[in-house]
């Protein structure tokens, strides 16, 4: 991986900032609602200490028997379906002794007349014959309701039972005791009766039970009842009890802004509840914004719809923990609004008992408001944090890998010309990059030199050499003029042999060095460079009549200003490489082909490879490809020429392997004037 896509990759660390920070507001949240409870628990204790002795005394002894009323918004219509009663799940419920009876019993109020639903659970139907039946059970043994009514006036007896269902005109039991309308209405399960009591009868007690008549296997009436009869009379009389007026005023005095209140007795029914909050249109939180909170709340808030307006009952785990004198909490958060609401119940402590509670509900828009700002300053500004430092990192990989990339570009151009190295870029930084260009001008300046060296080497040897090569042979002139046996014969042939070899290395040396100084004088010419090297392929297949030699040119005339001796000569030097190091059967190609700048002459063969080196010092001074057995007659001078008649027309030498191993492939590169 490149260094740039390194120190990017990186810089993805950065997205750990926004981790932490989300981590951090939610331990915030946490804290702001923990501040809310406790805040919202204290004002619900100091309401429930502080509640005026009078509804202290309500809820000790006023509500054993109280029968909770809804008030109707407009007159309801006596049908009876529950459409029009607000939670018809509350209800004051009823059993018989064998639990097969149920009565289920809900009370409401319009202006000054009250109204009754009844649900009737009953699995052995007997409904009432009609008028005209003449067998069977009389009227009096068929189920229905036994409904009793009280007032300052005396009772009234109201028996409601049918043959089918369908409204209903009772009249009292007792003579004068006027009537009241009703309507059954059949169920699965038994059957619903709602009830209109008469006009202004607000202030009155209610008694009444459902009875249950069905026949035994042995053939004898079982008659049930549940409600509050006792053996067909009242035995518990049942106060109509409206939300109480005077405590809801007081709740709304006390109670903390943007809360409602409810004050329960012991069963859970409301005593009396402030209505909802109207809403801050200045601190409206839009959908996105509360559905964001409930990101980072997480699953500590439990979705749940608002309260009505009018509540009869609550009956939830935190109110049960409050009516057993444990004080209880819960956030909830609408779905349909995603508003987010703080909840808390409290017992109310009577004679050391739990006799209600106290229940306040404060919406947490203020909550939310921090939590989001703070989320969302964190958010803006790690998002700036992690795109400045990504940004930063990227330009300075950027910066960084443009540097290297100067720098190795350099150095492989000084490593290609290590006779003269050019000078290398960074060398005046004052970074580690500064440093590693320093290091390598210092290297490359001490492979010049040597470079340099190598290449007088051979001129001084040679002229040192002459001399005590001349003493030796004009030494064994003289020995050989001496009476020697035939083993002194043989060593004086050894030794001959010997100063012959060491004579033919110092006169290659010496044509190396007149070749650089020949180099330099060559006559330069403009000359046909694929007639040139036309000429020259002929003549190496009639030296070489059984190789196979291919020549490749360009279709029109090369005209070329160049030195066409020195030319011919690296061609032959480079020929003869490649005839020297391959069999009979492969094949050597000469080619003059364009370049990018200039032209190309190429030599080609099959059948070797070059070595795993530097192929640059291929064309060094006294670097040989041949086997050790030939190094007596191969120098490692011819590539060394080739190179200096590349330089020589301001090109380069080079040498490589052939993909797929196809072979070796030396080139004399001829740049345009």
């Amino acid at each position: 991986m490149k260094l740039r896509n390194q120190l990017l990759t990186l810089s993805l660390a950065t997205l750990l900032v926004p981790w932490f920070g989300w981590k951090l507001v939610q331990e915030l949240e946490q804290f702001l609602r923990a501040g809310q409870e406790s805040a919202l628990l204290a004002s619900a204790r100091t309401v429930a200490q502080a509640l005026p002795r009078e509804h202290q005394t309500l809820l000790l002894f006023g509500r054993a028997t109280a029968l909770p009323l809804r008030e109707f918004d407009s007159q309801p219509i006596v049908d009876g379906y529950p459409d029009e009663w607000e939670e018809p799940a509350s209800a004051l419920a009823f059993d018989s002794p064998d639990g097969v009876l149920r009565l289920e019993l809900l009370g409401g109020g319009f202006r000054n007349q009250l109204f009754l639903f009844a649900r009737v659970g009953d699995i052995t139907p007997m409904r009432a014959l009609p008028p005209d039946a003449v067998a069977g059970p009389d009227r009096a043994a068929s189920d229905g309701l036994s409904l009793y009514l009280r007032n300052e006036r005396g009772m009234n007896h109201f028996r409601l039972h049918t043959a089918a269902p369908g409204p209903l005109l009772v009249s009292s039991q007792v003579e004068g005791g006027g009537q009241l309308e009703g309507h059954w209405q059949e169920q699965p399960d038994g059957y619903h009766v709602e009830i209109a009591l008469p006009p202004g009868a607000r202030s009155l007690d209610i008694s009444i039970g459902a009875v249950d008549v069905s026949v035994g296997a042995a053939g004898q009436v079982i008659r049930r009842e549940a409600g509050t009869l006792r053996d067909g009379l009242p035995g518990r009389w049942l106060n109509p009890a409206p939300p109480v007026a005077a405590l809801r005023d007081w709740l709304a005095e006390v109670v903390p802004d943007e809360s409602r209140a409810w004050v329960l007795d012991a069963r859970g029914w409301v005593v009396a509840g402030t209505g909802p909050v109207a809403a801050d249109p200045s601190r409206q939180l839009s959908w996105a914004e509360r559905a964001l909170y409930r990101v980072v709340a997480g699953g500590r808030t439990e979705l749940r719809s608002e309260r009505p307006e009018r509540t009869l009952r609550l009956d939830e785990p935190l109110v049960a923990a409050a009516l057993a004198g444990e004080a209880g909490q819960h956030w909830g958060q609408d779905p349909d609004n995603a508003a987010v609401r703080n909840t808390v119940a409290v017992p109310v402590i009577l004679q050391g008992e739990p006799h209600g509670a106290v229940v306040l509900e404060a919406s947490s828009d203020g909550l939310l408001l921090v939590t989001n700002r703070a989320l969302g300053r964190l958010l803006i500004s790690t998002l700036l944090v992690t795109v400045g430092l990504a940004a930063g990192l990227w330009w300075f990989a950027s910066r960084l890998s443009r540097r290297v990339q100067r720098l190795s570009g350099a150095v492989s151009e000084a490593m290609d010309d290590t006779a003269h190295p050019r000078d290398l870029p960074l060398t005046a930084d004052g970074d580690e990059l500064g440093e590693l260009a320093r290091n390598n001008a210092r290297l490359l300046r001490a492979v010049a030199d040597y470079t340099g060296y190598l290449q007088k080497l051979a001129s001084r040897l040679s002229h040192e050499l002459k001399t005590p090569l001349a003493i030796t042979r004009s030494s064994l002139d003289n020995l050989d003029t001496q009476s020697l046996d035939d083993e002194g014969r043989r060593f004086l042939a050894r030794a001959r042999e010997g100063l012959d070899r060491q004579t033919a290395i110092v006169r290659a040396m010496s044509e190396a060095s007149r070749l650089e100084a020949a180099v330099r004088a060559a006559d330069w010419e403009e000359a046909d460079l694929s007639e040139l090297l036309r000429h020259c392929v002929e003549a190496y297949r009639g030296v070489h009549p059984g190789r196979e030699i291919e020549l490749l040119l360009p279709e029109s005339p090369v005209l070329w200003r160049c030195a066409p001796d020195l030319l011919v000569q690296a061609l032959d030097k480079l020929v003869d490489n490649a005839i020297g190091l391959t069999g009979a059967d492969d094949t050597v190609t000469v080619a003059l082909e364009p370049a990018e700048r200039g032209m190309v002459i190429a030599v080609r063969n099959t059948g070797s490879r070059l070595p795993d080196v530097l192929h640059e010092q291929l064309f060094d001074s006294l670097v040989s490809l041949r086997e050790r057995g030939e190094a007596g007659r191969h120098l490692g001078l011819g590539l060394h020429i080739v190179r200096l008649v590349a330089e020589a027309h301001g090109g380069r030498a080079k040498a490589r392997n052939l993909p797929d191993g196809a072979g070796v492939e030396f080139t004399i590169g001829l740049p345009a004037a």
